[in-house]
């Protein structure tokens, strides 16, 4: 899947006619959210770059979609693939939104930007499920000023400012000031740490060519990775494929909520209770899913077990948020059905106490988990392949395919 979509820079006004040179950024997206996410953003970069990079350029910003390396996971790879494309299309720069998870020497990487190949990139799940668009715009300006800095020749068209002269590192001085620590502003607001530059520079960053690279510290940045992997999951796709589910749970509550002796159970069960059958009707549901549909993936020679627990991890989190809505849903519907189905008179008199909303409450919790439990467990979603699609993002369903392809591959040698 590839394709290009151009944003030019809007026609300069009065006050910045003294632009005599513009500098051609081409943003390389993969498939789906990074695509949207890029498209999104490249109206806005051309004045921004202007305003906090260089104000005597005009900026050209082409968004060209382009899985790059399939199932590759290695930032400089990324970055290669990344350049042949920003020389294929003329390009003087270019920034990679790649939805790959990518760690080395031991990191989790946000962002590379490589003056000698003008390229940097973005992975996107490390930035997290929330603020995605204005983070990965603002990660987009600081790369591109990164690499504006480091390379001479962008700004030797360009007439310096009376007393001003280029850095050591060839960006104009005073232009740019101290090199910002923070990939993205933290704000108020977040209890994580922010994205960290790596200083000094590491051994990989020198072998690689990578002049700037950013980091997510600890376990803040690994929940930011796994909630953007779960994002890029897309959960809520799976709930059409769970109508049968549903359906049967619904009716096994239907029998649940007639029966008086389950309201003297929701009464005297307590909140704790309740919670933990709530849990392990989930966990329950959860787990046939994933061996039902055969979405639970094995590490092999060439997959590290690093990287299966990874995948593994963000199956369950995407199933588990998916199995959440659809509970949601049923405890709507059963708590509905209480209230209307369900005498108060006969409640109070059943329970020997006065009955409100809080009752109702817990018999409907109480049946919505047994009827999880009960009810759709054993019960498979109605399009496999949707389920799939769901719960594996663009690349794992293209690593998934090649898993495929290379044992059908082995099966074929083997039967010859």
């Amino acid at each position: 899947m590839s394709g290009e979509s151009r944003v030019k820079s809007p026609n300069p006004d009065e006050a910045r006619s003294a632009r005599t040179d513009s500098v051609k950024l081409g943003l390389v997206a993969a498939p789906e959210i990074p695509r949207k996410i890029a498209e999104k953003i490249a109206p806005e970069l051309p004045d921004l770059l202007s305003r906090r990079v260089d104000d005597r350029l005009s900026w050209d910003i082409s968004v060209v979609v382009d899985p790059l390396t399939g199932t590759d996971r290695e930032s400089p790879e990324i970055l290669d693939v990344c350049r042949e494309r920003m020389l294929k299309e003329g390009w003087d720069l270019a920034v990679c939104l790649t939805d790959l998870p990518i760690y080395r020497g031991g990191r989790l990487v946000v962002a590379d930007a490589s003056a000698a190949r003008k390229v940097a990139l973005v992975s996107m799940p490390a930035l997290g499920a929330t603020r995605l668009r204005p983070r990965t715009r603002e990660a987009t300006i600081q790369l591109v000023n990164e690499l504006y800095a480091r390379i001479p020749e962008l700004g030797k068209g360009v007439p310096q400012r009376d007393g001003q002269k280029r850095d050591e590192d060839g960006g104009p001085s005073g232009l740019h000031g101290p090199r910002p620590q923070r990939l993205v502003e933290r704000r108020l607001t977040e209890l994580v740490a922010p994205f960290r530059r790596v200083e000094p520079p590491d051994e990989d960053m020198k072998e690689t060519k990578v002049d700037a690279r950013f980091a997510a510290p600890g376990v803040p940045g690994h929940l930011r990775l796994w909630a953007g992997m779960v994002l890029a999951n897309r959960p809520w796709r799976i709930l059409p494929s769970m109508k049968r589910a549903v359906a049967a749970a619904f009716g096994m509550a239907g029998w649940v909520l007639v029966n008086p002796s389950i309201w003297m159970l929701a009464d005297s069960a307590g909140l704790p209770r309740l919670l933990l059958l709530m849990v392990l009707s989930m966990t329950a549901i959860v787990a046939w899913i994933i061996v039902a549909h055969g979405l639970w993936e094995r590490s092999d020679e060439e997959e590290t077990p690093h990287w299966a627990k990874l995948y593994n991890g963000v199956t369950v989190l995407t199933m588990t948020t998916a199995v959440l809505l659809a509970y949601a849903a049923l405890l709507t519907l059963v708590f509905v059905a209480a209230v209307v189905f369900v005498p108060g008179g006969y409640l109070q008199s059943t329970l020997q106490h006065p009955v409100g909303p809080g009752e109702y409450g817990k018999i409907a919790w109480l049946a919505a988990s047994l009827a999880t439990l009960v009810g759709a467990l054993g019960s498979t979603l109605e399009d496999e392949e949707t389920v799939r699609d769901a719960v594996y993002g663009y690349r794992q369903r293209r690593r998934q395919q090649d898993a495929d392809d290379s044992e059908n591959e082995s099966s074929h040698r083997n039967a010859g």
